[in-house]
């Protein structure tokens, strides 16, 4: 799978320097990361205290492990979703598209306008071979009655993702897996959602999420 991420690292850049160089901005530099995520496609991580800026997006759904594969436009819809992200933090929004607060209000939405992403929160199939209601989404508050709630939702799922983000151990500290006993943490892998550990069990290694390990309370032994 790994081998098909040039590829994947090829088209995103080719379409984000596109962009860059309409809007007069750095997109294309931006580091971006791959995943085998089966729930979030892609997301846009700004920079913080705690990570540094990137994308990341699930080659689950880019690529060829899901049983039904993204149509090509689809796979440009999300990464111009991702951009759309991008140019929250680095493009100068017109106030009169800054009457919806959240991560995907009115402000991401005119991003979308601009870059010919669908302005709609969740993937839906075929949304990227649609032609898309902006004036709608842009100039109509009450276009989604639900706007508020989705974004309490958003905000809650943030402060979940930095808390997940959070590391809980140390290399060389030692655990107790259910199944495969004793291990000793080699690696600390942190990602856009959780973090990951690499940790030794005799003769091998496993890559566990640290979230799953506080979930099931096998925590670090003492």
């Amino acid at each position: 799978m790994e081998k098909e991420i040039p590829h994947f690292q090829r088209e995103i850049k080719n379409l984000y320097r596109k962009f860059d160089r309409e809007f007069g901005l750095h997109g294309a530099e931006v580091p971006i990361k791959f995943s085998f995520e089966e729930n979030v496609l892609g997301s846009y991580s700004p920079k913080s205290e705690m990570t540094q800026e990137h994308f990341t997006f699930s080659l689950y759904f880019i690529s060829f492990m899901n049983k039904d594969p993204m149509h090509h436009l689809d796979k440009i819809d999300l990464y111009a979703h991702e951009y759309a992200h991008y140019m929250q933090y680095h493009y100068e929004i017109p106030q009169k598209h800054l009457w919806q607060p959240g991560k995907h209000g009115s402000a991401w939405k005119y991003c979308c306008s601009l870059v010919g992403a669908a302005p709609t929160e969740f993937y839906r199939i075929g949304e990227g071979l649609k032609k898309h209601d902006y004036e709608k989404a842009l100039y109509n508050p009450h276009a989604d009655k639900n706007y508020v709630l989705k974004d309490r939702r958003s905000q809650e799922q943030m402060y979940e993702d930095k808390r997940r983000r959070v590391i809980q151990y140390a290399v060389g500290e030692e655990i107790e897996h259910p199944k495969y006993g004793k291990g000793i943490i080699e690696e600390i892998k942190p990602y856009d959602r959780g973090v990951h550990l690499n940790i030794r069990f005799k003769d091998e290694s496993k890559l566990i999420d640290q979230a799953w390990l506080a979930r099931t309370r096998y925590k670090k032994r003492t």
